[in-house]
């Protein structure tokens, strides 16, 4: 029998004081054999080129609100914090461009640039207590999604951390890319699979004057989409149009009703002008009520979506199926919100059986849709697989390139990888 490497060696490579108790670090219920918070990205590399070295696996870890994407890790020998990484590397106002280290958090990003009336438009579940790291490797869209810019879209070039140390620069404020490969793009969303990130650029957006939310109560969840498919074709301002079943309403904070949520946003002349626009397409309509509503509607919506207590699906679905799919969510027994511009539906619930899942990723796929898991126990992620074919084998091809030996997140993408 070969004995397992042992992560105690990397203790010696950076002060002590680096090196927290490993018990704030339990991923399904397993906690690694060492944790390190690395104070600079050269640190971060010393340690990984080390692990690698000793056959060990590496899992990066921000604010830690989203450990439960992808399957179960399958080895997870140590845990690499990346929130000691805080630097505001780089900012241009006048370019509304931003450099950072990873382990900010999207909070202390917005609070420096609202200083100069400019912001990130991303609205990640749970909040933006997320890192920036952390906000790239998962890329969950939030109601904003289609409105404004997607993560991938917003990032102008990624310092990472490649498994045998080699920090390599992709995209914008280029010191170094890898011919072939735009990887910034190809490590957003890839649950830090290739490499861990340790600084981003991102392209900025100037902060809206003013926003307002607004809603229509609607007779039954079509009706809502009938509704929001004519606000839309309004072409308002907006940051966010999204259908609420009853039971979503309700965790929201609004009455408990089918509803389209909006989030208009400008100076108080174009909001007086949304509101009016929306309750006059709610009387054409016919819809019981209309008006504004609280803000914390949005927050708490988001908290929802990223609550590690309960399952959470993502289903996909064209704008025209949105309404569909999602009533066959609800049918399943979930709290289920729609952003209908995104095609994305959000469905929440205590507990799926796997069946449950595996029928409405079924629905999905017919209606040229798909379904991920977001958040599970880690029975259902083991049993039903938390991704589709297609984004399963693209990672596993790129995982075999630039990460072959599975130093990163070993099992997060499929079970033998």
């Amino acid at each position: 029998m070969t004995t397992a490497p042992s992560a105690e060696a990397l203790r010696t490579l950076l002060p002590p004081d680096r090196y927290p108790g490993i018990e704030a670090y339990a991923i399904d219920g397993a906690l690694p054999a060492l944790a390190v918070r690395p104070a600079n990205r050269e640190e971060a590399a010393r340690i990984i080129a080390a692990a690698e070295e000793a056959g060990l696996v590496v899992v990066p870890l921000g604010a830690r609100t989203q450990t439960g994407l992808g399957r179960p890790l399958a080895r997870y020998d140590v845990a690499l914090d990346t929130t000691a990484l805080t630097r505001l590397v780089h900012y241009e106002p006048n370019d509304l461009t931003v450099t950072v280290e990873a382990g900010m958090t999207l909070t202390e990003l917005q609070r420096t640039l609202a200083a100069n009336g400019q912001y990130l438009p991303a609205d990640p579940p749970p909040s933006d207590a997320v890192t920036i790291g952390g906000l790239l490797a998962t890329a969950r869209p939030g109601a904003w999604r289609h409105h404004m810019p997607g993560q991938r879209d917003l990032v102008l070039g990624i310092t990472s951390v490649q498994p045998d140390g080699t920090l390599t620069h992709s995209g914008g404020r280029v010191v170094k890319n890898v011919s072939g490969y735009d990887l910034h793009r190809m490590h957003t969303g890839a649950l830090g699979a290739f490499g861990v990130i340790v600084e981003a650029t991102f392209k900025l957006a100037p902060a809206p004057a003013a926003t307002r939310t607004l809603g229509v109560e609607c007779e039954s969840l079509t009706h809502a989409a009938e509704v929001a498919t004519g606000l839309w074709d309004l072409a308002l301002p907006l940051r966010a149009l999204t259908l609420l079943t009853p039971t979503a309403a309700e965790a929201a904070g609004l009455p408990r009703s089918a509803m389209v949520l909006l989030e208009c946003f400008g100076n108080d002349a174009v909001l007086a002008r949304c509101g009016e626009a929306v309750r006059q397409a709610a009387m054409a309509a016919r819809s019981p009520r209309a008006g504004a509503l609280p803000d914390e509607a949005w927050t708490k919506l988001r908290a929802l979506a990223g609550d590690p207590s309960q399952v959470v699906l993502r289903l996909g679905a064209p704008s025209s199926k949105v309404a569909e799919v999602a009533q066959a969510a609800a049918e399943a027994g979930c709290i289920v919100w729609a952003h209908l511009a995104a095609g994305s539906i959000l469905a929440v619930a205590p507990d799926l059986a796997a069946d449950a899942v595996r029928a409405l990723r079924a629905v999905a796929r017919d209606r040229g849709g798909f379904l991920q898991i977001e958040s599970a126990p880690s029975a259902l992620r083991r049993e039903v697989d938390p991704f589709d074919v297609t984004e399963r084998t693209l990672v596993a091809a790129l995982k075999r390139e630039f990460d072959p030996r599975g130093t990163f997140n070993r099992g997060r993408w499929q079970e033998d990888v």
